[in-house]
């Protein structure tokens, strides 16, 4: 038996019942994986991936240790792997030791919390498209889930598109909005580019290393090499160096945030880390009135839309726009319709006072014999609901010679309603509050009635970064 071996498995069986404990407790899959493997115990299973590392070692990368160590995160790779290879060799190693070391531990914590926001797209869209489900780690080393992420080549958002790829995955890049940063415009795009990418190389791992230096390189590095389909493996000394690490990154990403419990990497409390639901919006919104309908400061409506460069959206029926919406507890739902759906919405221009313009003065109108809230709508090219909000109305009946708001500027509306909340709590009181772990300032002003802004203002915050142990002034009403 081959030396290393012999060594790994001697330190294997002088704790062989602690380890076979220590394995079986592990294993994510149960009794069943044994046997789909053939393995009778998992002391079997254990020497089998021992034969596996030496076989590595010998034939593909001599550098790849063989340990009980390296013998578990084989059997743990061997179990995340889904449709992408998961392939173990010494540069991947690195990159999981440093995915998963202390100093890596906030990092890492950040991405598994941050992944539970853009993971939702992700999954939806590429089950759509046909993809593997996998393919949404490569995301995370593409930009550690930071949608405003610029390279030094000017790649943009989750996906890093350039300008001109971007342009030709249909992308829309103005004054309005840079849909490299929506969530679901770039992942539409990537799954375009990768599917092409697979159908060229019939290779998932070298379709990814494409999405990195192109596909003319990958091709160019084939043909250099004098290989007929070679894998990534093969392939890598050809190809540029910031590729050949690429995948072993990637590699590494979807093992480690596979087995999150196992490294004790915990999901840390996020921009991102409230409930939300995405909806197509047809015309200009403003995002301070949404904001407000929906209780929430505007930085945090902002950061689930960080493709939006104003504080409108200007959707069209041509062109409609996503809007992330936050749910929150104290939505109003007649503001909230009002923000979406008034037609005296304007956009502003940048040099214009931050206020949206209102349209023209509030018009009201007498009802008739025989109208109805229908006909009226049509009369004035409102909707029924817009009456209902701007007349407080809870039915569609009408009394005949009842005096109606048919057109009223939704400036005024909101101001009316901000109005009326705000004058139902004039006074306010001081408590204080203990950061624990896991806080974030979103998720404690949303707990005390508060605001970000309100308790960064009142502790002299210049930012949203807080420690356990902190104490917080928080004004209430």
């Amino acid at each position: 038996m081959n030396k290393h071996i012999c060594a790994a498995l001697s330190t294997f069986l002088i704790s062989a019942f602690s380890l076979q404990a220590q394995v079986s407790i592990e294993n994510p899959l149960g009794d069943d994986y044994y046997s789909s493997y053939s393995f009778a115990t998992p002391m079997e299973e254990q020497l089998a991936m021992l034969v596996e590392l030496d076989s590595i070692r010998k034939n593909v990368d001599d550098k790849v240790a063989v340990s009980l160590d390296d013998a578990v995160i084989l059997r743990r790779m061997k179990a995340s792997t889904k449709t992408i290879p998961l392939d173990y060799n010494s540069n991947v190693k690195y990159f999981i030791d440093k995915y998963i070391s202390s100093n890596y531990r906030p990092y890492m914590n950040r991405l598994h919390g941050l992944s539970k926001h853009y993971f939702k797209a992700y999954d939806q869209i590429f089950a759509e498209m046909g993809l593997p489900e996998e393919i949404k780690y490569l995301s995370l080393v593409e930009s550690s889930l930071n949608p405003h992420l610029v390279s030094t080549s000017g790649a943009v958002g989750p996906w890093q598109f350039i300008y001109t790829t971007a342009r030709i995955y249909d992308l829309d890049m103005n004054a309005h909005i840079d849909e490299r940063k929506d969530i679901y415009s770039s992942t539409y795009a990537v799954s375009k580019y990768l599917k092409e990418s697979y159908d060229q190389f019939n290779d998932w791992l070298l379709a990814l290393a494409s999405y990195n230096c192109g596909r003319g390189c990958v091709q160019r590095a084939i043909k250099r090499s004098g290989l007929q389909s070679p894998t990534f493996w093969e392939l890598s000394p050809f190809l540029p160096k910031e590729t050949q690490n690429y995948i072993p990154k990637y590699v590494a990403m979807t093992y480690v945030l596979n087995n999150t419990e196992y490294y004790n990497i915990d999901p840390a409390a996020n921009e991102l880390d409230m409930d939300f639901k995405v909806i197509l919006v047809n015309r200009t919104v403003d995002l301070r009135h949404v904001a407000k309908a929906i209780d929430l400061d505007i930085e945090q409506l902002k950061h689930f839309n960080p493709a939006a460069k104003r504080l409108v959206l200007n959707g069209t029926e041509e062109k409609p726009r996503r809007l992330f919406l936050p749910i929150t507890a104290n939505t109003n739902d007649s503001l909230l319709y009002l923000a979406l759906h008034s037609p005296s919405s304007i956009a502003l221009p940048m040099d214009e006072p931050k206020t949206l313009l209102a349209g023209t003065s509030t018009q009201k109108y007498r009802v008739r014999q025989g109208e109805t809230l229908s006909n009226i709508a049509r009369k004035f090219n409102v909707t029924v609901q817009d009456l209902k909000a701007w007349n407080a109305l809870n039915s569609n009946s009408l009394t005949v010679g009842r005096s109606l708001v048919v057109s009223q500027p939704v400036n005024a509306t909101l101001a009316k309603n901000v109005s009326k909340t705000n004058s139902k709590s004039t006074s306010s009181r001081t408590a204080y509050y203990v950061v624990k772990k896991g806080d974030s300032l979103g998720r404690i002003a949303r707990r005390e009635g508060s605001t970000v802004a309100k308790i960064q203002a009142d502790n002299g915050l210049s930012n949203t970064r807080i420690k356990p142990g902190m104490k917080l002034k928080i004004r209430k009403g």
